[in-house]
């Protein structure tokens, strides 16, 4: 199972879209918990963004076997890298995925819920790759590629290819 947590204000249509796309790929069950706060201490003001593993450690420790995704619509990056689309902790079985570099009015573009979807979706099962202990793929149409920007995302596909899936299936 994964427990999808939105955390701060994440527009509820868009996580239970994101829900349905990703039981597709994992399999059912896929639920929504409890939203939480964002904590004031992850909130780096020098940048103007989050720091992503403030916000991981946050998110609720899964049952055994199962994984965990915080959801956020907020601008988040690691340290020494200028933003994050997301991150993993792999002994945790815990992801967690930022909505706001996804959208293309993020850009200056026009809304594009469907480019939107379709990299939130590939963004999260990115992160929950990392979670059944995949690293980055170097197949450019694997869903664990890694994205350094959206362009890489766009390229990509949403699924694992067989190597990845192989892996996946080892630690489902």
């Amino acid at each position: 199972m994964v427990l999808l947590t939105p955390m701060g204000e994440v527009e509820g249509a868009g996580l239970e879209a994101l829900a349905e796309s990703l039981s597709n790929v994992f399999g059912p069950p896929v639920q929504i918990g409890d939203r939480l706060p964002l904590p004031q201490g992850a909130w780096e003001w020098r940048r103007s963004q989050y720091l992503a593993s403030a916000l991981l450690a946050l998110v609720p420790s899964p049952a055994p076997g199962n994984r965990a995704l915080g959801v956020v619509d907020v601008d988040i990056y690691a340290r020494g890298l200028n933003f994050v689309f997301g991150q993993a902790d792999v002994a945790g079985r815990r992801a967690i995925v930022s909505l706001r570099r996804l959208r293309p009015e993020a850009y200056g573009l026009p809304r594009d819920e469907i480019r939107f979807a379709e990299r939130a979706l590939k963004e999260a099962v990115h992160e929950l790759g990392h979670t059944y202990g995949c690293g980055h793929c170097p197949r450019p149409g694997c869903v664990m590629h890694f994205s350094n920007s959206l362009r890489d995302t766009d390229i990509k596909g949403w699924d694992f290819c067989s190597r990845c899936r192989r892996q996946v299936r080892q630690q489902s």
